[in-house]
C-alpha cells in the first residue's frame, strides 16, 4: 500500500476585507498577504482552499506585478510625470524591466501616459508662471526626457508678450540700479527664466530713464561708499576708488564727475 503523499501547499485559513484600503488580506495560517480587489476577482480563492506551492508563487507574483502596477496607476493619475519619469520611480521599487515595461504598456493603453499631451500641459502651466521658451524646452528635453520631436514641435506665440510682463513685475527689484544697470540686470533675470536675449531686450524697452531718481540713488549708494573707502583712502586715492566703484554700478561718467566735485 503507498503512503499518503505529503501536502507541500498553502490551505487558505482566514479571508479578511478592507473597505478603506480596498485590500484583501488572506491568512495562509500564520502567513499573510494582502490582495488587491481586482486580483482577489481573479481568483477563485475561500477559506479551506488549498494551493499548491507552484499556485501560491504565482500568487504572490501576481500581486507583486498588481502593486507595481497600482503604484504607476497613482503616479500617472497625478498627470505631472512623464514616461521617463515614472519608468524610474518603477524601477526604484522594482529592477525586473519586462514588469516595468508591461505596466507602462498598462497605463498606456488605458490613456494614462501621454507625453505629447504632458508637454503640452506643462507649456501652457510654465507659460503662465512667465517663463520663457528656452527654460521650458530644457525642462522637458532635460528634466523630463520627453522626445525631442515632441518637444521641438510646440509652439511659442506669446513669447514677447509674456516677457514683457515678468519685465514689469522685476523692474521695482531693480529701481534702484542707475538705468543701464538696471537694464542689464531685468535682462539677465529674463534670460534665466527662458527668454532669447532678443525677446528679453524688447521686453525692457519700455523701462524709463529718470534722471531725478537716478541722481537720488547715485547720492544714496555714493554716500555708502564714502563712508566705507573714508576709512582706507584721502585725496586722489579716495576720488579714484570712489569713481571706479560708482563707475562698475553702471552710473555715467559726467554724474559720478559732478557728484564727486560735490562731496569731495
Amino acid at each position: 500500500m503507498n503512503a499518503p503523499s505529503k501536502r507541500t501547499g498553502k490551505t487558505i485559513t482566514k479571508i479578511s476585507f478592507s473597505p478603506k484600503k480596498r485590500k484583501v488580506s488572506v491568512y495562509f495560517g500564520a502567513d499573510k498577504v494582502e490582495i488587491s480587489q481586482d486580483v482577489f476577482s481573479d481568483y477563485y480563492l475561500y477559506v479551506g482552499k488549498e494551493l499548491t506551492s507552484k499556485e501560491y508563487q504565482e500568487l504572490l507574483f501576481k500581486i507583486k506585478q498588481d502593486s507595481l502596477y497600482q503604484y504607476g496607476l497613482s503616479l500617472a493619475s497625478k498627470g505631472c510625470y512623464s514616461t521617463f519619469e515614472i519608468v524610474m520611480k518603477l524601477k526604484a521599487k522594482q529592477k525586473e524591466e519586462q514588469s516595468v515595461a508591461n505596466v507602462i504598456t498598462r497605463l498606456k493603453k488605458a490613456g494614462l501616459l501621454d507625453d505629447k499631451e504632458l508637454a503640452k500641459e506643462y507649456k501652457e502651466e510654465k507659460e503662465n508662471l512667465l517663463y520663457g521658451e528656452e527654460r521650458i524646452k530644457d525642462d522637458l528635453l532635460h528634466k523630463k526626457v520627453i522626445d525631442p520631436e515632441i518637444v521641438n514641435a510646440l509652439r511659442f506665440t506669446h513669447e514677447l508678450e509674456h516677457a514683457k510682463v515678468a519685465a514689469s513685475q522685476i523692474e521695482k527689484k531693480y529701481d534702484r540700479y542707475p538705468y543701464n544697470a538696471k537694464l542689464a540686470k531685468a535682462i539677465e533675470a529674463l534670460q534665466r527664466r527662458g527668454f532669447s536675449y532678443g525677446i528679453a531686450s524688447k521686453a525692457v524697452s519700455s523701462y524709463k530713464k529718470s534722471s531725478k531718481n537716478e541722481s537720488k540713488n547715485l547720492k544714496i549708494t555714493g554716500e555708502t561708499l564714502l563712508k566705507q573707502y573714508k576709512r582706507k583712502y584721502e585725496g586722489y586715492d579716495l576720488r579714484q576708488h570712489m569713481f571706479a566703484a560708482l563707475a562698475r554700478k553702471g552710473y555715467e561718467i559726467q554724474s559720478i564727475n559732478q557728484y564727486l566735485e560735490e562731496v569731495l
